[in-house]
């Protein structure tokens, strides 16, 4: 960890944040450029990766650090959760970080300033890898799938894929839209919409690690059915697990960072087994290591997405991750990323 990292972590976590933001969009000259290897070079849907390590929605929720991010490594950045209109999300506190678990606890409720600031930071940005927009529903709106479908005709057009947020914990009764009779409509109306472009771009939709098999091959399912391009996994949880240490393990939220780890790797397992590959899986949870996103390729995703452990890890963190990474690939005698996918759960 570096001394900046340390000293951000002496602020209260979502001014560390703010502070982390403005750091690295006007500080993006001094950043350090991230480490290159063709054998993380990967292509899907159409798509060409650097790597396949990316930064996971929250993070750069109004798409203004596009640019810096690519720089330091990511080989793809997810922006948002973007909503219609701008919105602050829920009352303050609402990030607890959990260092004894390395894990940290938000009820943010998709805080974000809108899709029309958004938009203009994804037409501004240079983008020199691949961006996708993860989208949601205000909290106070009538009726959350118009949201969506109003906001995916905005924003596809600006991005190179769009990810449906339909399990955060944080915007109540959102969950409920992972219900069958909801699920449906929501991805036959907006796969629709997708039909009709000039443009199509990949439709991916995140799940959330908390559900049982049963429910996660219903939505398996209604992915197929309407040609959902793949699928996210995972948001964070509403579980606590016993080996939680922090005193802010009881806070209300979702749970991200190493103690979800084996939950989202449980579910992308499953997906990964019952879908005989023809779907793109993006592992996310718990990633904080080259071993972790490793673990998450061979167990079947194409890509893997990180966030909570750069907060204890710091921005050096991403280049290690690729370093070891390689060195992981090339001694199991693969020259290219792509070929591990899936090899751990045939």
């Amino acid at each position: 960890m570096s001394l900046l990292t340390g000293m951000l972590q002496l602020l209260p976590p979502e001014t560390a944040h703010n502070v982390t933001i403005k750091l690295t969009k006007y500080g993006s000259p001094l950043l350090s450029k991230g480490f290159q290897d063709q054998s993380l070079h990967t292509n899907v849907k159409g798509l060409s990766f650097s790597n396949p390590l990316g930064i996971a929605a929250g993070f750069d929720k109004n798409a203004e650090l596009i640019d810096p991010l690519l720089k330091i490594g990511f080989g793809f950045v997810e922006c948002g959760t973007v909503t219609p209109k701008p919105q602050y999300g829920n009352a303050k506190p609402r990030i607890f970080r959990l260092k004894k678990d390395n894990a940290i606890i938000n009820k943010l409720g998709f805080n974000n300033k809108g899709e029309k600031r958004f938009v203009k930071n994804l037409m501004s940005a240079k983008r020199t890898g691949v961006v996708g927009s993860n989208i949601g529903p205000n909290k106070d709106t009538k009726n959350f799938i118009d949201d969506y479908l109003k906001i995916y005709k905005k924003i596809s057009v600006s991005c190179d894929y769009v990810t449906i947020n339909v399990s955060s914990p944080n915007t109540e009764t959102l969950r409920e839209l992972q219900k069958k009779e909801y699920l449906e409509v929501l991805l036959r109306d907006i796969s629709q919409i997708r039909n009709e472009a000039t443009n199509r771009k990949p439709i991916m939709l995140k799940i959330d690690p908390d559900n049982t098999n049963d429910h996660y091959s219903m939505i398996l399912n209604l992915v197929n059915k309407y040609n959902i391009d793949g699928i996210i996994a995972t948001n964070t949880s509403l579980s606590r697990p016993e080996i939680l240490r922090d005193f802010n393990k009881k806070r209300d939220g979702g749970l991200s960072g190493t103690p979800i780890k084996d939950l989202s790797d449980k579910v992308l397992k499953f997906l990964y087994q019952e879908t005989n590959q023809e779907l793109i899986l993006i592992g996310v949870g718990g990633v904080g290591c080259a071993s972790d996103v490793y673990n998450k390729i061979k167990l079947g995703a194409s890509l893997v997405q990180m966030y909570t452990s750069l907060t204890y890890g710091g921005p050096q963190l991403i280049n290690k991750i690729l370093i070891d990474l390689v060195k992981l690939i090339k001694d199991d005698g693969f020259a290219n990323i792509s070929e591990a996918v899936g090899v751990n759960n045939k």
